[in-house]
């Protein structure tokens, strides 16, 4: 069998520490080299779009929403593990290139609704088979019975880590969203 840059490490390990216990370490580093590898190849290919991976990530939301492809700030910011600073940012981008729009939410006159728009949703459909086709590739070397065990295997594991932080990156448990009001504040005195 093929030796990988993690099975070196884990030799050296064993050679300089036998003492360590390295089984975590193959399957972390090597999750985090596979992420790296990912990460680079989707930016490139979102780069010829002109768009980044977390541009799409948002646009995709919200057209996976369905009509009218609209979503609060705070959903997409947790449903993508993203802090909403970042988010905000990332919004501010995508309306001066015209593929979403922010408005008041119609039924909370604090809150922002952002949805897709016209230009938005034809980016997203003609690019979206051209995307699950790179990732596709990028899977080639595992079987398709591969492809699931690892599918079932990670799935496992988020649903450990996510039921520990179900929450974005930098956002505490306390944080909670607004609860609308169900009846006007009534005048008192």
């Amino acid at each position: 069998m093929e030796s990988d840059h993690v099975e070196r490490v884990r030799a050296q390990w064993a050679r300089e520490r036998p003492d360590l216990d390295t089984h975590a370490l193959a399957v972390i580093a090597r999750l985090g080299r596979a992420a790296h590898h990912l990460d680079r190849n989707l930016a490139d290919f979102f780069g010829r779009h002109g768009l980044s991976r977390a541009d799409w990530d948002v646009l995709a939301s919200l057209r996976r929403e369905g009509f009218p492809y609209a979503l609060s700030p705070t959903a997409l910011h947790r449903g993508l593990m993203r802090t909403s600073g970042a988010m905000s940012q990332r919004l501010a981008s995508l309306e001066r290139q015209d593929l979403i729009r922010r408005t008041l939410d119609t039924a909370d006159r604090r809150g922002i609704v952002v949805s897709l728009t016209a230009k938005g949703r034809r980016l997203v459909d003609r690019i979206g088979a051209e995307h699950l086709a790179n990732e596709e590739r990028l899977l080639t070397a595992l079987s398709k019975k591969e492809q699931e065990t690892l599918a079932r295997l990670l799935r496992k594991l988020l649903l450990a880590y996510e039921a520990e932080q179900p929450f974005p990156p930098g956002e505490s448990q306390m944080r909670r969203p607004r609860r609308r009001r169900k009846h006007p504040r009534q005048p008192t005195g």
